[in-house]
């Protein structure tokens, strides 16, 4: 069992249709037009819905088109003008080769449009009781450790504003979000005992400027969450718990590797960090 279930409307059936959290449903020229707008994409270059993190979130690998969600107005009709002039979200058409940022869905009706096409979701959440119960002996393992990390940073003085600070920093710098991501990625992925990735491997994938840059941003991150010291090991847990790093952020900062190592960046980061100027 999931934390919610998410249903899309089907004209064809006349009833709503449930998303099943094991995989992507891809809100592709098939759903949104039958098939009949062949300027839409096709999976996986397209929009999509998808169960992370015990959250649904709505995606988008559109290079063409801007998606937009808006609540769901009662007696509203369906038309894409009125989605994009009530959305609450927008998500911006894709760069080449990976995604824009995903937006994580709240309960309730929503509608999404992509080009003219619009579509409704229903979104009914499960109490988190019921989620910790029903959850599989893996999930519920890492349920569990997710809230044991928040109930050790609440003991340990968390700031209020702690997740918007580190939200609006990461905002203002991208380099330090995509660092995190492929420092902590396969605790993102969640891999079975997870190792984080060798800090100077970091610097050189993404043309750092030092080795003590990730651990600078380590002790940054900290501080803007806890009001005392001792808290390295708590970070990974909060960052996770709170969406301030997403699989979206993992594949941004995996493809601006990519690119790096083609662009010969990464190679010019191995001989930097190996030139070591003698002292005068």
């Amino acid at each position: 069992m999931v934390a919610g279930r998410l249903f899309l409307w089907s004209a064809a059936c006349d009833e709503w249709v449930s998303c099943p959290p094991d995989e992507i449903t891809w809100l592709d020229r098939g759903i949104l037009s039958d098939n009949e707008d062949l300027t839409l994409h096709r999976a996986p270059r397209c929009a999509g819905l998808r169960y992370v993190h015990h959250r649904w979130e709505l995606f988008s690998r559109d290079a063409t088109y801007q998606v937009y969600l808006a609540p769901d107005n009662a007696g509203a009709p369906l038309r894409a003008e009125a989605v994009r002039r009530t959305a609450r979200h927008v998500l911006p058409t894709a760069p080449e080769s990976y995604e824009a940022r995903p937006v994580v869905l709240d309960q309730g009706l929503w509608v999404v449009s992509v080009a003219d096409w619009v579509l409704r979701l229903r979104l009914d959440m499960a109490a988190a009781a019921d989620v910790d119960a029903a959850a599989p002996d893996g999930d519920r393992e890492k349920v569990t450790v997710a809230n044991e990390t928040v109930r050790r940073g609440a003991a340990g003085a968390i700031r209020k504003d702690a997740v918007p600070r580190v939200r609006g920093y990461f905002e203002r710098n991208a380099t330090a979000r995509l660092s995190m991501a492929y420092y902590y990625q396969e605790f993102i992925l969640g891999i079975s005992t997870p190792q984080t990735v060798p800090m100077l491997d970091v610097v050189i994938a993404l043309n750092l400027s030092g080795e003590g840059a990730v651990s600078d941003y380590k002790k940054l991150l900290q501080g803007f969450i806890w009001s005392e010291r001792g808290h390295a090991r708590d970070l990974t847990g909060f960052l996770l718990t709170n969406r301030l790093l997403t699989p979206a952020d993992l594949n941004e900062a995996r493809l601006t590797a990519d690119r790096n190592e083609r662009d010969g960046v990464c190679e010019a980061a191995r001989q930097r960090l190996r030139y070591r100027p003698k002292g005068k």
